[in-house]
C-alpha cells in the first residue's frame, strides 16, 4: 500500500511509512533513525548488526534478544506505536502503529489461549501485515491443551515402563510451554534450554519447575533439548540406556514427520496460527489490505481474497516490484 500519507514495502525488515512515524519491524539492521520494533527474541527476527541500541519490544524480548546478540539494547517507545501480546511466546509483540491510517504487525502470533499464556487478540486496522507460516488449507490444529494431555501421557507412560524422554524442541517458547505440561516431572533442562528459561523467568517474573541438566540421571527421568542437541552429548549417553524421544512443532502434523526427523514421536504442538484461525483473525481484524508474510503467503492471499473479499498480497510482490522499477529506472538512464 503506498500513497503520500501511507508506505509499506520490505527492506530492513518490513519498513512503514505513516505521516511522520517511520518504523522497521523485525529490521535486519537497527537503524539510528526512526523506530526499531522487534517483536520477539527468535533468531530469525533478530538483527544482524546494529547503528543504534534502542528498540521497542518487550522487557523479556529485549533480554533474550540481547543475551543473544551480545550486546545490551536499551527500551524504546512512540506515543504512536501500541505494543499488544501475540500469543507466539513469552514476551512476544505485535504493533499497532497510528500515524493516521492504523496498520497492525502481527509478527508470528497464535490467538488461541493455551496454558496459561494468552492468545493474540485481533484490532482493528486500515492495513494488517500478517504472518502465514501455516497459511495453506490443510494446517489446523487440534486444541492446544489437548496435545499437552497427549504428549505427558506419553511422558509418563514411558516413565512407567522405565524409559527416559528427551522432548526436542525450540529452546525459547516451545521449552517453557513444555514445563507448562510437565513442570512437576521436575524435568532436565539441557544446554541452551536452561539459559533461555532462565532468562524467561527473570524478565518476566515467573518461576518454573525443572532441574538444570549435569549428565545423565540413573533414573528414568524427562529432558527437554534443543532441536540443536540432538547428536549433543548429553542425549548420545541417553541413548545408551533406555530412551524414548519426540519432536514437538507444528510441522509434525505432517506425515511421516517423526520418521524424518528420526525420533519416536512426533507432536503438533504450534506456537503459530493455523489455517482457518488465521483468516478469522484477519476477518476479525476488518482492515482494507492485508499483506501476507512468510510461509505459504501466497496461498493465504488468495484465500483472503476469495473467501473475506478483502484486498490481500504476499509481501514478496511489492520487494520485486521495487526491484523491478530500479532496473527499469537503469536502463532508462541508457537510452
Amino acid at each position: 500500500m503506498e500513497g503520500d500519507a501511507l508506505s509499506i514495502r520490505p527492506g530492513n525488515g518490513i519498513e512503514l511509512v505513516s505521516g511522520e512515524v517511520t518504523c522497521r519491524f523485525d529490521p535486519h539492521k537497527l537503524a539510528g533513525e526512526g523506530l526499531n520494533c522487534i517483536s520477539h527474541a527468535h533468531s530469525d527476527h533478530l538483527p544482524r548488526s546494529m547503528e543504534s541500541d534502542r528498540a521497542i519490544a518487550s522487557r523479556v524480548t529485549l533480554r533474550c534478544a540481547s543475551e543473544r546478540l551480545g550486546r545490551r539494547l536499551v527500551e524504546d517507545e512512540s506515543p504512536h506505536v501500541r505494543m499488544l501480546d501475540s500469543g507466539h511466546i513469552r514476551g512476544s509483540r505485535m504493533f499497532l502503529v497510528d500515524g493516521g491510517a492504523k496498520v497492525l504487525y502481527t509478527g508470528d502470533m497464535c490467538p488461541e489461549d493455551r496454558f496459561g499464556m494468552k492468545g493474540a487478540r485481533p484490532a482493528k486496522a486500515d492495513a494488517l501485515i500478517i504472518e502465514s507460516t501455516y497459511g495453506q488449507r490443510g494446517w489446523d490444529f487440534p486444541p492446544r491443551e489437548e496435545i499437552g494431555r497427549v504428549i505427558r501421557d506419553w511422558a509418563e507412560d514411558s516413565l512407567a515402563q522405565g524409559f527416559s524422554v528427551a522432548l526436542f524442541t525450540y529452546p525459547l517458547g516451545k521449552s517453557q510451554l513444555l514445563l507448562d505440561i510437565l513442570g512437576d516431572l521436575e524435568p532436565y533442562l539441557v544446554d541452551n534450554v536452561l539459559c533461555s528459561t532462565q532468562w524467561v523467568e527473570e524478565e518476566g517474573g515467573e518461576e518454573f519447575r525443572y532441574r538444570p541438566c549435569q549428565g545423565c540421571s540413573s533414573a528414568p527421568s524427562v529432558y527437554i533439548c534443543s532441536t540443536g542437541s540432538m547428536k549433543g552429548a548429553t542425549v548420545q549417553g541417553l541413548r545408551k540406556g533406555k530412551l524414548r524421544t519426540a519432536y514437538v512443532s507444528g510441522w509434525a502434523l505432517r506425515r511421516g514427520f517423526f520418521n524424518h526427523m528420526r525420533v519416536d514421536e512426533g507432536f503438533p504442538l504450534s506456537d503459530h496460527a493455523g489455517h482457518d484461525e488465521l483468516l478469522e483473525f484477519v476477518r476479525a481484524c476488518g482492515p482494507s489490505i492485508v499483506y501476507t508474510n512468510h510461509g505459504f503467503d501466497e496461498d493465504l492471499a488468495s484465500d483472503i481474497r476469495m473467501r473475506l473479499g478483502i484486498e490481500a498480497r504476499p509481501l514478496k510482490e511489492l520487494k520485486e516490484e521495487g526491484r523491478r522499477k530500479r532496473t527499469q529506472r537503469k536502463l532508462m538512464e541508457y537510452h
